[in-house]
């Protein structure tokens, strides 16, 4: 479905209609936790869950119970038929103490994987991640350069490097999707120039198109207002440790990490490194177009939600349709950015002892009803009109929206016969998919010359999504 953002380039809205951002259900308790040797330190949603195969997988970040301080890039993975329940198959395939746990074959910090729906079965799972060589702990012995690579798989668990040789610039977090609706792979990748004057992580993204990857290029770059932001939450100032991505019709939600510093902010070259991250949501309209923040840049998910960890919030690549819900994995670290070393980014062994006896991070996910992440809402009446191209074949046009007591929604296609604002039947109630009906059915007019845009008037009403659905 096309979600309500509010610079659509093919949505007019006249009337009392304002943008609201939503907020997720957090489940009570996470759903991943440290348990073997291979991730005892810790399990992070630095990874990604799919569904494929009538199950849900997932691939995650493993923190060994010998961990050594620095980041890992043991890879592990475990399937569920809920997504609450895990379990962790004994894959035989790495080495690590032994083959008895559940790593895949693939190294990386951090591993996010997508299916390819348009590549051969060789190349089905595509894969996006950074290594730091030797200095990362598991890393792969074949990749001797820092920075980001790609890989595939025929079945997400065997998998060959596209090439030995860093496809961008090395600088730590990596996440990718398969979008349908842009037919394209889109990666996101922190990068860290400087901006007002100091080193800024900021968001920077590719394309894969017909099995090549583009070169990136600048997204997101922090500015001001994420200073603001931090400041009034109580830091000191703030940029973007990574962002979670989500088709959305043609367009493209963010899940965007928003690291927030404390002091002492510097590591020696400007960058902040302690303080805690946040999650806000973003938007783009079109490919191509600039990323677009909501108003007033309101949190969607905080590090003080989950009750169960308050360090910081890292979200999967992407999210998963779950039932009638979407759901958002995601880690919540024990404690705060750089919690373990001093203010010269030397490690603390007692510190970092204790990380790894509690745990540095566990798994759960933020959950929302589907394509309710935004919505019109009309206090108390407005007019939203969608413009659309006339269809060759019969379809309906599909609402997900809620109707308040006493309100409605109603529609008109104008100079179309029939389709009159008279004519059509009043929507009521709360629908996550509900055909707009007319006197004469469902159907919209079709062919060459039909009307181009249909006017949908609310009263007291949310209007989330919509779709043009071929009968």
């Amino acid at each position: 479905m096309e979600l309500m953002l509010d610079s659509a380039l093919n949505i007019s809205r006249v009337g009392k209609l304002y943008l609201r951002q939503h907020k997720p259900r957090i489940h009570p308790e996470p759903v991943l936790v440290p348990d073997s040797f291979v991730d005892g330190a810790g399990t992070s949603m630095y990874g990604t869950v799919l569904r494929d195969g009538g199950c849900l997988r997932m691939w995650y970040q493993a923190w060994p119970k010998d961990w050594n301080g620095s980041n890992t890039d043991l890879v592990g993975y475990a399937e569920s038929d809920d997504g609450i329940e895990w379990r962790k198959p004994r894959l035989g395939l790495v080495e690590y103490h032994g083959k008895d746990n559940n790593l895949v074959d693939l190294s990386g910090h951090p591993p996010t994987i997508f299916i390819d729906p348009e590549a051969p079965l060789s190349h089905r799972y595509r894969a996006t991640m950074c290594t730091g060589g030797s200095t990362h702990q598991g890393a792969s012995r074949g990749l001797k350069v820092n920075g980001y690579y790609t890989a595939h798989s025929a079945d997400g668990l065997h998998w060959t490097y596209d090439q030995d040789t860093p496809r961008w610039p090395h600088a730590d977090v990596i996440t990718s999707i398969y979008h349908p609706g842009q037919r394209r792979g889109i990666a996101a990748m922190k990068s860290t120039p400087f901006v007002n004057g100091i080193p800024r992580r900021s968001v920077w993204t590719a394309d894969l198109i017909k099995g090549v990857w583009s070169d990136a290029h600048a997204a997101l770059l922090p500015d001001e207002f994420d200073d603001i932001g931090a400041v009034a939450r109580g830091y000191v100032s703030g940029d973007y440790y990574g962002m979670g991505l989500m088709p959305a019709g043609t367009g493209t939600v963010g899940f965007l990490w928003q690291f927030r510093h404390s002091l002492p902010r510097t590591q020696g070259d400007g960058t902040g490194v302690f303080g805690a991250t946040d999650v806000s949501l973003v938007y783009q309209v079109a490919p191509g177009d600039r990323w677009l923040h909501m108003p007033g840049r309101p949190d969607f998910i905080s590090h003080l939600d989950p009750p169960w960890a308050h360090g910081g919030i890292y979200t999967a690549s992407c999210p998963v349709d779950v039932g009638d819900e979407q759901r958002l994995y995601f880690c919540s670290a024990t404690e705060s950015h750089g919690w373990y070393v001093n203010d010269q980014w030397q490690i603390n062994d007692t510190l970092k002892q204790d990380l790894i006896d509690r745990g540095m991070a566990r798994i759960g996910f933020a959950s929302w009803p589907n394509s309710r992440l935004f919505s019109l809402n009309a206090d108390p009446e407005g007019i939203v009109s969608l413009g659309r191209q006339p269809p060759m074949h019969p379809a309906r046009l599909i609402l997900n929206a809620k109707v308040r007591p006493g309100g409605s929604i109603r529609a008109e296609i104008p100079d179309a016969p029939g389709y009159e604002l008279n004519a059509t039947v009043p929507i009521t109630g709360d629908h996550l998919a509900i055909p707009v009906a007319w006197r004469q059915g469902t159907r919209l007019p079709a062919g060459t010359g039909a009307a181009s845009r249909i006017n949908l008037h609310l009263d007291r009403a949310e209007l989330f999504a919509y779709e043009f659905r071929p009968e």
